[in-house]
C-alpha cells in the first residue's frame, strides 16, 4: 500500500507542475517589437495607444481555443491610469478585421503592488492614429 500512495503522489504532483507550467506558459510579455507588431494587426488596439501612450507592460493572454475568437488577447496595464484593458481579434469566415475592446477594469493599490515586480514593456512605439 505505501508504494501505490507514493506513486499516487508523485503523479499528482507531475499534474500540477504540469498545469502550473501550462498556465504560465499562457502569459508572454511583449517587448517593443512584439508590441508594435500587435499594434499593426489590431486598429482597437492602436488607436487606444495613440491616444493613451505606451502601456507600463503588455502582454499576451491565451484567450480561447474556440471560434470565433483569435487564440490570444492582448492586455495593456496603465499605472498611471491605474486601469487594465484588453483587445482581442475575432475571425468570422476567415476575416481577422474584427477588431474588439475585449474587457476593462480598475487597478487596485494592490494590484499595482503586484504588477510592480514584472518587468515594464519597453515602448518606442510611433503609433499613427486610425480613427
Amino acid at each position: 500500500m505505501r508504494r501505490g500512495g507514493v506513486v499516487v503522489s508523485m503523479v499528482g504532483t507531475l499534474l500540477l507542475a504540469g498545469a502550473l507550467r501550462a498556465t504560465a506558459a499562457q502569459v508572454h510579455p511583449l517587448n517593443d517589437r512584439e508590441l508594435r507588431s500587435e499594434i499593426n494587426k489590431n486598429r482597437k488596439l492602436a488607436t487606444y495607444v495613440a491616444r493613451n501612450g505606451c502601456p507600463d507592460i503588455a502582454e499576451t493572454r491565451f484567450l480561447s481555443d474556440e471560434p470565433p475568437w483569435d487564440e490570444y488577447q492582448v492586455t495593456l496595464y496603465y499605472f498611471g491610469l491605474r486601469k487594465e484593458i484588453s483587445f482581442a481579434r475575432a475571425i468570422i469566415l476567415g476575416d481577422t478585421s474584427i477588431h474588439v475592446e475585449k474587457s476593462e477594469r480598475p487597478l487596485s493599490d494592490q494590484d499595482i503592488a503586484a504588477l510592480q515586480s514584472r518587468p515594464r514593456t519597453p515602448c518606442m512605439a510611433r503609433v499613427a492614429k486610425n480613427d
